[in-house]
Formats: structure tokens, C-alpha cells, sequence
């Protein structure tokens, strides 16, 4: 069953933003929040503004005060940052022949940085391996196929990639290339072997699998971006299926959420997504049924933190969720930051 819900550019840096008390328990540390912004505008609250040469899009938290940033796709750097100070501490292009999607994750022992590429010579998906402290490349495994975006690790032996399946290319930059002929999927591949465990997809190719999330309870939640080879609206198209005892499926459908999930974030048993196009948040528990929706903004990032979650916002707003009840209190404003689609809480 459905559920009708009405509805209400180039960064060039990574913000560093410290929330204030009260939203932190007295004698706990003050919060710090990452995250790309989308325009030109690259203020900082509280911590400092690192530019970029183009639009930077995921951050992986490392050792200490350091992060490591990635170019959104196609992306050709990737830095680690010291995000206290500001500082560059190294910098580094793609590979011959590849390309970033702007996602990566650190291996459980923290020892290897896996990141999500594209061969550009056949527009296979490519896991790169490198070293996080300094980003030499070890190698590389496929993502068995087409634009790998979001790599999670849901235990210390199984690594999930989501192929969002369009194919793009240098020569035309974010144009996709293959709307009528998507393979998007979920694939769960074995650390450190690389092996391919299993392969996971919908019966309707049309919906891009793009970031992911895992539940307390082990369900692993995929947020998906709709895409219309004949330009139709996807205002009603589902953006949540989990993964749960080897099943894919789609979630309980909620109509009218713009086809478009920002990001996705469990807290405890509950997916939240940002929908971007639709002006909300939506929560569903881990068995897919659709919880509440909070109207919301053009919302973006999401940061869990204990039960509930930091919410970014493309107009630079930050709230707190609470996933309970829906309820939004606002913790800042910051006039002229447009905020990218990730937050990441330190």
C-alpha cells in the first residue's frame, strides 16, 4: 500500500561546523559536523573552510583530527584533511584510466581506504584500495557492476556496494548515458578476497540503489534515486528497499517524496532519508513500513547521533530529529551555505 504525502552548485569546499550546547549533555565534548558545500560560498562556524579544487561530496573520518575528502563524480582528487586547522595534508589524482564517484569507506581494521571508481575505458565499476594515511594506491577489485556509489562494510568480513547502474563518462561529464538500460545492484563482496558473495537487484531498473545504511537489527537500507528514460514524473517512485535475509524489496511506498533520496542514516531499528525534491524526511522501520514524515526544506545530510539525528539542509539550516516522533528542533542557521547532500558527525 502507498501512503500520499502532499509536498510542500560548485563548492569548492569542505565546512567545518561545531554545534552548540544545549543539544550535548553537559560535560560531553562540543560536536563537530563535516560536510561539502555546494556553492562558492565555503563559510565555517566554529572550525575551518578547506577549498577544493572542484565540489568535494563524501567524508571518511580518520585518525585524530584528519578526514579524508573525495571529488563528487566524476572526481579526479582526493585529500586528506586535517579538519581543525584547515590543513591540506595530502593530495592526490586519480588514477590513469579512472575516475571517483565520491564515496569510500575505511576497511575494519582501519588499514585500508576502499573507494568507489569508474573505469573509464568500459564504464565498469572499480573498487580502489589505498592506504589512508598515504593515499598510495595498493590496487583495485571490480564492483561487479556499473557506478559503484555507496560502500558500506556491515561486519568485518562483508563489504556493500551500491551500483547505482548508470553509466557516465568523461567526455560528457554527468550525462548519463544508459537511462534505458540500467542495471543497478546491490552487491556483497568478501574482505579481504574480494570474492563475490552475492548480487542483489529490483525488478524495476529504473530506480538507482545509491547509499546505504545498516540497522541496529542488521537490515541493510539502500536509498535509491528514481530516473525516467522517457521523462516522466518519478514524484511517486519508492526511495527505500532493504536488503534483509538475502531478499531485496521495496518498502512500504510513501507517494509524493520527488523520486530523490539525499542520503540515508539508521538509528537504531529506523531508516531516515532526506528527500530532497519532496521537502521531507522520511522514516520507515527496519521491516520497511513507512513510520512519519517531517516537512523539511530541501533536507540533505544526515548525522546520527544516540537516538536521534543532525539534519544539513540546502538552504544551511541544522536540526535535530527525533525519529520517535518527528519532531525538529532547530540548532543553527547559516546564511549563504547551501550544504551537500553528506554530513558527517566527529
Amino acid at each position: 500500500m502507498a501512503i500520499k504525502l502532499s509536498r510542500r552548485r560548485l563548492l569548492q569546499s569542505l565546512a567545518l561546523l561545531a554545534l552548540p550546547l544545549p543539544a550535548w549533555a553537559a560535560g560531553e565534548a562540543a560536536p563537530v559536523l563535516l560536510a561539502a558545500q555546494l556553492d562558492k560560498h565555503f563559510g565555517a562556524v566554529g572550525g575551518s573552510a578547506i577549498a577544493t579544487p572542484t565540489r568535494g561530496h563524501g567524508i571518511i573520518p580518520i585518525a585524530g583530527k584528519e578526514a579524508i575528502l573525495l571529488a563528487r563524480r566524476p572526481g579526479y582528487w582526493m585529500m586528506r584533511i586535517n579538519w581543525q586547522t584547515g590543513e591540506i595534508v595530502r593530495q592526490i589524482a586519480a588514477t590513469e584510466n579512472r575516475h571517483f564517484f565520491g564515496h569510500a569507506v575505511l576497511s575494519p581494521d582501519g588499514r585500508t581506504l576502499l573507494t568507489s571508481e569508474n573505469n573509464i575505458q568500459t564504464g565498469q565499476g572499480i573498487i580502489g584500495l589505498y592506504h589512508p594515511q598515504t593515499l598510495q594506491r595498493l590496487g583495485e577489485l571490480p564492483s561487479h557492476g556499473i557506478g559503484p556509489h555507496e560502500l558500506l562494510f556491515i561486519d568485518s568480513h562483508t563489504l556493500a556496494i551500491a551500483n547505482g547502474g548508470i553509466l557516465t563518462l568523461p567526455a560528457s561529464g554527468r550525462e548519463k548515458l544508459n537511462l534505458a538500460s540500467m542495471q543497478p545492484s546491490v552487491v556483497l563482496l568478501a574482505w579481504p578476497s574480494g570474492q563475490k558473495i552475492s548480487e542483489h537487484s529490483l525488478p524495476d531498473t529504473n530506480l538507482s540503489l545509491r547509499h546505504l545504511a545498516l540497522s541496529r537489527d542488521g537490515a541493510l537500507g539502500i536509498a535509491i534515486q528514481a530516473e525516467s528514460p522517457t521523462g516522466q514524473s518519478v514524484d511517486d517512485a519508492p526511495l527505500l528497499a532493504i536488503l534483509r535475509d538475502g531478499k531485496l524489496s521495496i518498502a512500504e511506498t510513501v507517494l509524493g517524496l520527488g523520486g530523490y533520496a539525499a542520503s540515508i542514516a539508521a538509528v537504531g531499528t529506523q531508516f531516515i532519508l532526506s528527500c530532497l525534491e519532496g521537502n521531507a524526511l522520511a522514516i520507515w522501520d527496519s521491516q520497511g513500513k513507512a513510520q512519519r514524515q517531517s516537512g523539511l526544506l530541501r533536507p540533505a545530510g544526515i548525522a546520527p547521533w544516540k537516538n536521534k539525528a543532525y539534519i544539513s539542509t540546502e538552504l544551511g539550516i541544522i536540526t535535530l530529529l527525533d525519529p520517535e516522533d518527528g519532531t525538529l528542533t532547530p540548532i543553527s542557521s547559516h546564511t549563504g551555505i547551501k550544504w551537500d547532500n553528506h554530513l558527517i558527525l566527529v
